[in-house]
């Protein structure tokens, strides 16, 4: 990851923000605010250069980018791009207020930015090919699910459901390798 070529993050940036470089001595505080800051102004720029590569990348060149989707259901070709588009939106959405839309029950219907922002980009996408989105509906299921308490229901022998399941693998506190090996004895035992 580290090692990518500068993009919206420097190589710096990166070590830093993963803990592999830290700041320390007399300028250690200046250093990190200015750190903070460039990021804060390349991940601005970056997201006011995305007006520029929907109005007016080549087609060709927008095919040759996200031909690495291509694959069957969620097997992509490119995992690492996949996961970083997922994380992309993910880091849009949850900044802008996504969550809000998570905790409140429909007769609470103000909007929320993060719902906005997505119901005016499905109409965008939809405009660029000629087609008229007449309505977009967001609906999301979903209830607090704090590790802690999973991990109490998996101490006390309580049933987690896939959800469930798959927060855990994506928290710190599973070794994936460990479980990949778990499951794979259990699936190709019986062979």
């Amino acid at each position: 990851m580290n090692e990518r070529k500068n993009a919206m993050l420097t190589t710096e940036d990166r070590r830093w923000l993963t803990g592999e470089k830290s700041y320390e001595g007399e300028h250690a505080k200046q250093q990190r605010y200015q750190r903070r800051r460039d990021i804060r102004q390349r991940v601005y720029n970056a997201i006011l250069d995305f007006g520029i590569l929907f109005e007016h990348l080549e087609e060709a060149e927008r095919e040759k980018l996200f031909e690495h989707l291509s694959g069957s259901g969620v097997e992509y070709e490119d995992d690492e791009f996949a996961s970083g588009l997922r994380d992309g939106l993910a880091f849009v959405l949850y900044n802008t207020g996504i969550t809000e839309a998570m905790v409140r029950d429909d007769s609470e219907r103000s909007a929320v930015v993060a719902e906005q922002f997505l119901e005016d980009a499905i109409y965008a996408a939809g405009k660029r090919d000629e087609f008229l989105v007449e309505d977009v509906d967001l609906t999301i299921e979903a209830s607090p699910a704090p590790i802690a308490a999973l991990l109490e229901d998996l101490k006390v022998g309580n049933d987690l459901s896939p959800a469930g399941l798959r927060l855990l693998m994506e928290s710190d506190k599973i070794d994936t390798a460990e479980v990949q090996d778990c499951i794979k004895g259990i699936v190709f035992d019986d062979e």
